[in-house]
């Protein structure tokens, strides 16, 4: 991209009205007109000016490698923004100097840096002509063609294919998909765009089921394009949820009402998926061990020791980790206030979460970093883990009248303080999610009864103990067969005998009584299985 916009990212697939654009990259409608100008081309014409993500990328990719012909008369090079640019006639003049160099001079329309240039006689007069009758410098570029098919000594790569009917619907369809979560919102669109691409860019609302079908064998046949399962499953359940919306929509209701139906893959298709094996997980161990290695020299290091205690104690998902503010946490009560209006949580779904019970080392760690963090002035709606340029504050908020310390934007941090931590304790990567797993291998220790499995549940922020017995912590075939190689050597006591045995240990039976003996009998028969060979 051009240098001033480098940090500018338009997802490929979504469609950006020309409001959305000027917000994206916080610039005014005379700088997105020149974009337009200069080879930018909107998704149709109409009251409603549409821009497809692609072709965002593409005409920024095309401006950063220049376009391999010299400035025409009304263009100037900005060294500031680095883009070719046709400034406002109103700003431009010109000097002349007889028998001299003659130059023309404007302002940036992009960065509102000062552009110059040096004219010969007959650009000079032609641009005079211009600042004269007040006409658009545009004009004199006009035919040459802003972006050529080759730029410099690289080839330019394809622009991107689309048919604006089909961006109108798709715009209308983010608005209203706008419910889901961001990341599901693009799997959805992604799907669209790969159905697009497949039939060629024909219009939707040409869809017929024969369409469908077609591509619903070439999903089947995903598997050889290295697809997994899991994804085409996904990307025909998607395409089943936009067409039931869009022949519902004014000017697709001649659409054939079941089309839906035709993407729905074959049941014995899914039936045939082999399991894939079960996530693995950290162990308890593994937890502490990690807790004991990670360095604490630096505020950095302390803060992604804290990072992983966090998403273990509170259950977590990485992106709420990372969008916490200081004040979601209270270390005298033990709870986590999850307030979905300042941070990102699935389906913007608010919370207040208990620690869960993972002993005084996970927890020590979490008060300490909350202390630390307090006792440098870090106000309650600063972020509980700051960014490296955070965290070197040491004068209060309400002192200093600095700005607030902001959370991470995304969640990358918190995959690097997992990764940190695994490799100090020598361990091999386990991802933030995976503090989730262990919360749910856990559970059984802790909990008694059906309640207590509910309430385990919601706070990991599930709806029910279904979602967390389906997704969490699934048991591997090695804990299976164990299990089932103990109850067929009868090597498992039932809950009756386990609590007899606690009884004798804790000097409850009197000896001699038939419940002393049947307990003295498990114990013998326990310490059998016990010995070696």
């Amino acid at each position: 991209m051009s240098r001033g916009y480098r940090s500018v990212r338009p997802k490929a697939n979504r469609v950006y009205s020309a409001q959305q654009v000027l917000e994206l990259y916080k610039i005014c409608r005379n700088t997105l007109s020149n974009w337009v100008h200069a080879g930018l081309s909107p998704a149709g014409d109409g009251y409603l000016q549409l821009f497809r993500g692609t072709e965002l990328q593409w005409f920024h990719s095309q401006r950063a490698l220049g376009s391999g012909r010299p400035l025409h008369a009304g263009e100037f090079k900005c060294l500031g923004c680095k883009a070719r640019v046709v400034p406002a006639t109103a700003l431009t003049t010109l000097d002349y100097r007889k028998g001299r160099l003659h130059w023309a001079r404007s302002v940036c329309p992009e960065c509102g840096r000062l552009v110059q240039k040096i004219l010969n006689e007959t650009t000079y007069d032609t641009l005079q002509k211009c600042l004269e009758s007040n006409t658009s410098l545009h004009i004199l570029g006009e035919g040459e063609g802003a972006l050529k098919a080759c730029v410099g000594t690289k080839p330019m790569s394809e622009r991107p294919r689309y048919l604006a009917e089909n961006e109108r619907i798709i715009n209308e369809y983010q608005i209203f998909a706008g419910r889901y979560h961001a990341k599901t919102l693009d799997a959805h669109l992604a799907a669209i765009r790969d159905y697009e691409a497949f039939s060629l860019f024909k219009a939707l609302r040409k869809t017929t089921p024969a369409d469908a079908d077609r591509y619903r064998d070439h999903l089947i046949n995903g598997r050889h394009r290295g697809l997994s399962r899991s994804t085409i499953r996904h990307g025909a359940a998607y395409l089943r949820v936009f067409f039931a919306w869009l022949v519902e929509q004014d000017g697709f209701r001649g659409m054939n009402k079941t089309i839906r139906d035709y993407f729905k893959l074959p049941k014995g298709y899914l039936a045939n998926a082999i399991q894939p094996e079960p996530r693995a997980f950290p162990t308890t161990e593994d937890l502490a061990l990690v807790m004991t290695k990670m360095s604490t020299s630096t505020r950095a290091d302390r803060r992604d020791r804290a990072i992983v205690a966090a998403s273990f104690l509170f259950g977590t998902r990485s992106d709420a980790t990372a969008s916490l503010r200081l004040g979601s946490v209270d270390v005298k009560k033990k709870i986590v206030r999850q307030n979905a209006e300042v941070m990102r949580i699935k389906n913007g779904k608010s919370q207040t979460t208990r620690w869960f019970p993972l002993g005084e080392q996970v927890e020590q760690v979490i008060i300490g970093w909350v202390g630390e963090q307090i006792g440098l002035g870090y106000g309650p709606q600063e972020a509980l883990f700051p960014p490296n340029a955070g965290l070197d504050f040491t004068v209060p908020l309400a002192i200093s009248g600095r700005n607030i310390v902001e959370p991470w934007k995304t969640d990358d941090a918190i995959r690097r303080a997992f990764r940190c931590g695994c490799k100090s304790a020598a361990l091999p990567y386990f991802n933030p999610h995976s503090a989730k797993h262990h919360l749910r291998s856990i559970r059984d220790v802790h909990c008694r009864s059906a309640e207590e499995r509910k309430a385990w549940s919601y706070n990991l922020g599930h709806e029910n103990e279904r979602i967390t017995d389906a997704s969490y912590a699934k048991m591997t075939d090695q804990l299976r067969n164990e299990l089932f190689d103990n109850m067929m050597a009868g090597n498992v006591e039932t809950v009756a005998e386990k609590d007899l045995l606690l009884d004798y240990y804790e000097h409850q039976l009197t000896r001699g009584t038939p419940e002393f003996e049947q307990a003295q009998r498990l114990l013998d028969e326990r310490s059998r299985r016990r010995r070696p060979g």
